[in-house]
């Protein structure tokens, strides 16, 4: 698993927590998970991911969804480690067939709300795709890549769940 190295991305993140927009946009309206994501260019491989997985409707319901969301960077980290250097999210994204995608997507979202403090303090966390994510620390483990929670990023609300971001995608 490849920590965030870039200083872009940190810089990001850093004026995000000052400003407060995730903050601010999860409680303007009560937006949805894709109403979050769609709202904040971090996350904009996420949202095409999920438009191109079919997943919109499915995570902009009334059913509750804990979601690990990656970020724009933690999609391109994953592009170059699946796919080659100088690959990007999207890159990753356009060769993925829809079933991959989808899979991959939903690797990400736990049933019902967890916020950090039931997440850190559990072993394991089932998925809507029905694997598991193992956690040790704010390490989410998976099948076949990991991911950290970031910091200052996760209890992010949303009318039907919550949002945690984390700095690279969750393989199965």
């Amino acid at each position: 698993m490849k920590p965030i190295k870039n200083i872009l991305t940190i810089s990001l993140i850093a004026g995000l927590l000052m400003t407060g927009s995730f903050a601010s946009a999860a409680k303007k309206d009560n937006p949805t998970i894709v109403g979050i994501a769609a709202g904040n260019p971090a996350f904009s491989t996420l949202v095409a991911a999920v438009v191109k997985a079919d997943l919109v409707t499915t995570l902009d319901g009334k059913r509750q969804f804990t979601v690990f969301a990656p970020t724009n960077d933690a999609f391109d980290a994953a592009a170059e480690a699946v796919l080659g250097e100088g690959s990007t999210g999207i890159d990753l994204i356009d060769a993925l067939d829809k079933d991959t995608l989808t899979s991959i997507l939903l690797y990400h979202v736990s049933p019902g709300v967890r916020n950090s403090n039931v997440v850190l303090r559990t072993n394991k966390i089932r998925t809507v795709s029905k694997g598991f994510l193992e956690v040790d620390g704010i390490t989410l483990v998976g099948a076949n890549s990991s991911a950290n929670l970031v910091l200052g990023l996760i209890d992010i609300p949303a009318s039907n769940g919550i949002v945690h971001v984390i700095d690279f995608v969750l393989l199965p």
